[in-house]
């Protein structure tokens, strides 16, 4: 039998839905407390908010006739018609927090107006009015909030330890008070303070004091965002450390996320960096109302925003500054501690700087593997940027073949492969063929992603010594570098390789057992134009029947086994086929250049460190290997003297 449910039933639904945990309440009410125009806001917990809350500001406050109809549900001051929800400027609006939290709650609200001589007090109780009366007390508003989930003992068993519950609520006041440098916030947990801000609008200021390990940050602008960010070499295990704010509001965004990856490229090897951005956009061109609690937003340009975030990460990237520093890596690499109370958590601690290993796996072939003759390879001379010096024919199948059995690539970099006249093949972008025009994945070719602006001046550089036969010491005025030979060498293969590659005619090896691949019916009964881009990638495939492709040839840079990945991945997944085409082939060169580039402690003579020298700095992306690590650390005067205590 359908029936309506009664009010008492339906008003701890909807509460249920806006409050999750004592978090729910302190970031509703706080929100509250920005949106009345506080300059001070003081929270008080205990028990990790789940026997008190109290939230006292110096704001607006609530006018006395007014305080009761506040916690009716759908009450609010920040909207009042259809067209209001489409420039949101308020992180309040949908006037649902103040009903739910006094539904599942006791709660007690001291509020005063400017421009009254008493304020009003209202104790409540699961949604009913126990006393209201008239109270002295300054401007502004405090919410006390106690036994949360009192009269939901289903909801209250599901909240965690009081440690767990504090720390995700000192957490989100720690990156609230970010944005609104300009308010101090204080957080009072079981009466100890654990966070005070001095509320001066300095953001930079405020970051440092709430995350003391969070050092030497970029600062970056762009017409869209601006914020500050980690140099590459600073990243951390975890996604901790970005944090985004859109319009004031903290939310948890993939459009963001990814115009980050997209702004450092190749520059991380492991890790998340850390990224404080702050988003303003028009209030018309997001949707707020996505959410329940609205932790995440929708943006109307998605790709603006990406592209936006990009550029104003990529214009500082590749400077001088964000060349890791040797004694921040050894600063940063503290382990995470984790809190064994609540109270230990005032700032955050220094993080785990990621230190993965590279692990080739990609190859599962019988190629044999040596390192290409450094040697041959530096006296051949051959700049990075001289390279179209394209292969000939014959030179690009002796290429080929250097790759499957490079115990006979010594000197396969040598002046007689380069032959053809020179021509810069490194123009940042690199040339598409017309001549084709729905080579869709092929003919779009991989291009090397170029700085911006590289500042970094490498013809200041000095050679001042070798250690360990591994790493090359340079000097420029007061900084001192350390250049991984290995690191170093593995860009200029693979920046070559792309090239070579690039330039290249992509013919498909036979197999001499094809193998099929077996499809759904509805991908099988699709257009066939992917199997053109197949072709072109250099696989043999054909219909076979019954949802089933019949592969009897793939190309010279995979196995059978990741060919056969590929094909189940590429045929299957419609909307990235482009990208995933150029992909594959990019892990392909970077395995490559890992297994061709000279390692360490093989000793290099001053010619040739000079000469290895002179073809980075003629790289697109001088800065980091192919997977990220970086090719060269500093140390600047300044740091050793520190070191030495002087």
């Amino acid at each position: 039998m359908i029936r309506i449910l009664d009010e008492f039933i339906a008003d701890k639904i909807a509460a249920g839905e806006v409050i999750e945990r004592p978090l729910s309440i302190v970031k509703e009410l706080i929100e509250n407390s920005i949106d009345a125009g506080s300059s001070q806001i003081v929270i008080e917990i205990k028990n990790g908010g789940k026997s008190y809350i109290r939230v006292t500001d110096n704001g607006s406050g609530i006018v006395s006739d007014e305080i009761e109809l506040a916690f009716e549900r759908h009450a609010t001051g920040k909207i009042s018609k259809l067209s209001d929800l489409d420039h949101i400027s308020t992180l309040g609006f949908r006037g649902e927090a103040l009903a739910s939290i006094t539904a599942i709650s006791r709660i007690t609200v001291y509020s005063k107006t400017a421009d009254s001589e008493l304020g009003t007090k209202l104790k409540m109780q699961g949604g009913t009015t126990v006393s209201i009366e008239k109270t002295g007390m300054n401007t502004g508003t405090t919410m006390v909030v106690e036994d949360v989930f009192y009269n939901t003992p289903a909801r209250r068993k599901f909240m965690k330890s009081d440690a767990a519950e504090a720390t995700v609520i000192i957490d989100m006041i720690q990156k609230i008070a970010i944005y609104y440098s300009h308010i101090a916030f204080r957080l009072i947990n079981n009466k100890q303070t654990v966070i005070a801000t001095p509320g001066t609008g300095d953001i930079l200021t405020t970051i440092q004091s709430i995350y003391p390990s969070y050092r030497q940050l970029i600062e970056i602008h762009g017409d869209y965002v601006h914020g500050f960010i980690s140099d590459p070499g600073s990243t951390k295990s975890n996604k901790r450390g970005q944090i985004f704010f859109v319009n004031g509001r903290y939310i948890s965004s993939s459009t963001i996320e990814k115009g980050i990856i997209k702004g450092y490229g190749d520059r991380i090897f492991s890790g998340h960096p850390i990224c404080i951005l702050f988003l303003e956009v028009n209030p018309e061109t997001i949707d707020v109302n996505i959410h329940p609690n609205k932790k995440e937003i929708k943006f109307l340009h998605e790709e603006d925003i990406v592209k936006d975030i990009e550029n104003a990460i990529k214009r500082v990237i590749n400077s001088e500054n964000t060349i890791p520093s040797a004694m921040g890596l050894r600063s940063e690499g503290t382990s995470d501690t984790k809190a064994s109370s609540a109270v230990d958590i005032t700032t955050s601690n220094a993080e785990r700087f990621s230190s993965e290993t590279y692990q080739d796996n990609s190859l599962k072939s019988d190629e044999k593997s040596t390192q290409v003759d450094i040697k041959s390879f530096l006296a051949s001379k051959t700049r990075v940027s001289d390279i179209t010096d394209t292969y000939t024919p014959d030179g690009l199948a002796e290429s080929a073949q250097n790759y499957t059995d490079i115990d006979s690539a010594k000197g396969g970099f040598e002046e007689a492969n380069h032959n053809n006249n020179a021509s810069n093949a490194y123009n940042n972008d690199v040339k598409i063929n017309d001549n084709v025009k729905d080579d869709a994945i092929i003919k779009k070719q991989i291009a090397i992603k170029a700085p911006n602006i590289q500042t970094f001046d490498f013809d200041s550089l000095v050679y001042k010594g070798y250690l360990f036969d591994t790493y090359i010491i340079m000097q420029s005025t007061d900084i001192a570098y350390l250049i991984d030979q290995h690191a170093a060498h593995e860009r200029i293969m693979y920046e070559r390789f792309i090239t070579v590659y690039n330039d290249s005619e992509h013919v498909s090896q036979p197999m001499l057992m094809p193998f099929s691949i077996e499809t759904s019916s509805d991908v099988y009964a699709a257009e066939r134009f992917w199997m053109d881009d197949l072709a072109r990638l250099g696989f043999d495939i054909d219909d076979f029947g019954n949802n089933t492709f019949i592969v009897r040839g793939i190309p010279t840079y995979m196995d059978r086994g990741e060919a056969e990945l590929f094909l189940h991945t590429y045929i299957e997944d419609t909307e990235s086929r482009s990208d995933r085409g150029n992909t594959t082939v990019i892990d392909k060169l970077i395995m490559r250049s890992c297994k061709a580039a000279v390692k360490g402690n093989n000793k290099l003579s001053t010619m040739e460190i000079e000469e290895l020298i002179e073809q980075l700095s003629n790289c697109v992306n001088p800065f980091s290997c192919p997977h990220g690590r970086p090719t060269f650390i500093r140390f600047t005067l300044s740091e050793i003297s520190r070191a030495f205590k002087r």
